[in-house]
This record gives structure tokens, C-alpha cells and sequence, in this order.
């Protein structure tokens, strides 16, 4: 694959992306200082059942490394999470569910990408963007790597795929 950078410094820099250690730790500072509540790893990633629907939050990664950043929730899941960010009992999905999705996404691609120094200022996020159904699969080129890792809020599972390529 050819790249503007060196072999050894892009073998470094895909042990520092793929450090499940360091997205472990963003995503349980990230629960625990904006929703007051831990999460813990689960032993394998849990794919969401469809039922009745997922949600996947996207953030494009630009720049030093070009990717995507998801996070993979069922309805029950979403909901949960909007709730307990917004201090109200949330029953159906609505537009405060996304924005909620969207921005509990935001926050964690972005501390996360602050976690690594050839990241920090080098890599700029998107816009988040919601995408809702009962089947459908998130379609992208292939990557030089993809990491999955979830994790379990309260009794609701939720993933985070990080995928993506150094620029050439």
C-alpha cells in the first residue's frame, strides 16, 4: 500500500489506532463523566438484533488518517442512552434520540482521536449522521484496518468500529 509516511512510523501508528486499551479507557471516561454511568467490555462484539431497529452513528475521519468512527446501538439501546444524557425519560425515537446518538459519538471520536499524538491536531472529524432501519448494512471500501470493540450500558450493548487507511 503505497503512503506518504515511512513503513515503521505507519506500523506504529496502527498499534497506537487499534489500542483497544485506549478506546477502552475513552470510552469509560467519556460514560462515566457525561452519563454518570460505567460500562464494561463485553467478551465478544455484539451485533445488534434489528429489532425493530438499529441505529449507527457515523463520523468520517480526514486528514493524517481517513476513515469512519461508529457507534452501533439498538432502538432499546439509543433510547437508554438519550435519557440518561438528557435527564428525561425518552419512550419512542425522536429527533432528540438521534442528536443525542450523534453527539455521544462526537464526544467519544473525538477524545478518543485526542488520545493519540499523530491524531490530535492532525485528523479533523464530520459531522455526525444517523442512519435508521430494520436491515442494512454500512458498505465501505476496504481499509488497511478495522477494529471492533463493545461494551455493555446498564444491560444495553452498544459497538464501536473503528475502520480506515493512511493517506498516499
Amino acid at each position: 500500500m503505497p503512503s506518504s509516511i515511512d513503513a515503521p512510523e505507519q506500523t506504529n501508528q496502527l498499534t497506537e489506532v487499534t489500542n483497544t486499551a485506549l478506546l477502552d479507557q475513552t470510552v469509560d471516561e467519556v460514560f462515566g463523566l457525561m452519563l454518570g454511568s460505567p460500562v464494561t467490555v463485553s467478551d465478544h462484539e455484539v451485533a445488534p438484533t434489528n429489532v425493530p431497529i438499529t441505529l449507527t452513528a457515523v463520523i468520517g475521519l480526514a486528514g493524517a488518517l481517513s476513515g469512519g468512527y461508529t457507534l452501533v446501538v439498538s432502538e432499546t439501546t439509543a433510547k437508554q442512552l438519550a435519557s440518561t444524557m438528557l435527564g428525561i425519560e425518552i419512550t419512542e425515537l425522536s429527533s432528540d434520540v438521534y442528536d443525542a446518538l450523534g453527539e455521544i459519538t462526537n464526544i467519544l471520536a473525538g477524545a478518543w482521536k485526542s488520545k493519540i499524538p499523530s491524531l490530535h491536531a492532525a485528523c479533523l472529524l464530520s459531522v455526525p449522521t444517523v442512519v435508521t432501519g430494520s436491515h442494512y448494512d454500512i458498505h465501505r471500501k476496504n481499509t488497511a484496518f478495522r477494529m471492533a470493540r463493545s461494551y455493555w450500558f446498564h444491560d444495553a450493548p452498544l459497538t464501536i468500529n473503528i475502520y480506515g487507511e493512511w493517506p498516499s
